[in-house]
C-alpha cells in the first residue's frame, strides 16, 4: 500500500514544497505576530510539470484524489494562518505511517491524543484531516457512483468528520481500538469500522475554518470575482471550488 514520505510534494504559491516544508510553515504560523507568506508564483521552477486540471475535472475523470493534494496543502497552510496553533504534526510520531493522501496534520488536541496512544508499534493511518477540495472529489464520486472501490460513503463538502481535523481511518482498527479509546477517540463501529473521531479534552472543529480558508484563497487570486468569507459551504463557494486549480493557486497562503 502507498505511503506518505517526507519527499512527497505539494505546491504552495506556485512553488513545489515537501511535506516537511508544509509542516514547518504550519509550525511557524503558531508564533504570535509572525507574518508568513508562501513563495510567489514567480519563484516556481519552470521545469516542473504542472497539471491544468480543475478540482471538478479531477472528480469527473480520476479515481485518485492525489491531484488535488497541492491545493489541499495550500488550504491547510491557510487554516494555520487563520488560527495559529490549531494544527499539529503527526508524521513524526514513532511507528505512524500515513497513506499517500493523508495529511501530516490533525487538530492539535487530536494530535496530542494520538501521540499519547502510539507506542512505537506500526500504525498505518490512511485518512486524516481532509480539506474542502478532497471532500468535493470524494462526495462527487459517492453521488455519481464513481470509483466505488475507493469511496462507499462520503458527506457533502463542509460536513465530513475528516474536515473537522479530529478523524482518522485505521485499517488495523481491532488492534488499536482499546488504545485509541483510552486516549479519547470514539470508534464509529459497524457503520465505518476503520473510523475514529477524537472526542476528548480540547477537541475543536475545523470545518468552517476550512471553508473560510478556501474562500480567502479564492478572493486573493480573484479580486474581481470575490465571494463572502463566512466559512459556510454555499452555492457560490461550490461553483468556485469546482473551477479551482487542483495544483494550487498562484498566490498561496499568507499569515499577513
Amino acid at each position: 500500500m502507498p505511503r506518505n514520505r517526507a519527499g512527497a510534494v505539494g505546491v504552495l504559491g506556485g512553488t513545489m514544497w515537501s511535506t516537511r516544508q508544509l509542516r514547518a510553515f504550519v509550525v511557524a504560523a503558531t508564533v504570535a505576530g509572525l507574518a508568513l507568506a508562501a513563495p510567489s508564483a514567480a519563484t516556481a521552477d519552470d521545469d516542473v510539470p504542472r497539471a491544468a486540471l480543475t478540482v471538478d475535472e479531477v472528480a469527473r475523470t480520476q479515481c485518485s484524489a492525489a491531484a488535488v493534494r497541492p491545493l489541499s496543502d495550500q488550504l491547510l497552510a491557510e487554516v494555520a494562518c487563520l488560527r495559529p496553533g490549531v494544527l499539529a504534526a503527526i508524521d513524526d510520531i514513532p511507528g505512524v505511517e500515513l497513506g499517500i493522501n493523508a495529511a501530516p496534520l490533525l487538530d492539535a488536541a487530536a494530535a496530542r491524543a494520538l501521540r499519547a496512544a502510539a507506542d512505537g508499534s506500526p500504525l498505518w493511518i490512511y485518512s486524516t484531516t481532509r480539506t474542502l477540495a478532497q471532500q468535493y472529489v470524494y462526495h462527487h464520486w459517492y453521488r455519481h457512483r464513481r470509483c466505488p472501490s475507493v469511496v462507499a460513503l462520503a458527506a457533502p463538502p463542509g460536513r465530513s468528520n475528516h474536515e473537522s481535523g479530529l478523524a482518522i481511518d485505521v485499517p488495523d482498527y481491532a488492534a488499536w481500538k482499546a488504545r485509541l479509546r483510552g486516549a479519547g477517540f470514539r470508534w464509529l463501529g459497524r457503520r465505518d469500522r476503520v473510523h475514529f473521531d477524537y472526542r476528548g479534552r480540547g477537541a475543536g472543529d475545523l470545518r468552517r475554518l476550512s471553508v473560510r480558508a478556501f474562500q480567502r484563497l479564492w478572493n486573493r487570486n480573484h479580486p474581481d470575482d470575490r465571494i463572502r468569507e463566512h466559512g459556510r459551504w454555499d452555492a457560490a463557494t461550490a461553483r468556485r471550488l469546482a473551477r479551482a486549480p487542483a495544483d494550487g493557486f498562484a498566490r498561496g497562503p499568507t499569515c499577513r
